[in-house]
């Protein structure tokens, strides 16, 4: 009966420790699985992969293009002229 007692109070501090470690999710972890969940777009210049939401879009000549900064879309529309 002893022994029993002894693990169950151990399983209670591992349970008490585990726990105080977990965190809730900060806003900025909840945002970027929320931008995760998006459609992702390819940048055409810089080949990188960004939530269309924040995608600078831009139209050159007639279609449709996203970019991660304006930098980006300014040095591929001056690659394009």
């Amino acid at each position: 009966m002893r022994q029993f007692i002894i693990l169950i109070l151990l399983l209670l501090i591992v349970y008490i420790v585990r726990k105080s470690f977990s965190r809730p999710p900060s806003d900025k972890e909840i945002n970027l699985k929320e931008q995760m969940s998006e459609n992702m777009v390819k940048d055409p210049f810089c080949n990188l992969y960004i939530p269309e939401a924040s995608a600078v879009k831009k139209i050159i000549r007639g279609e449709t293009h996203f970019f991660c900064s304006n930098e980006c879309a300014e040095k591929f529309e001056n690659l394009r002229r």
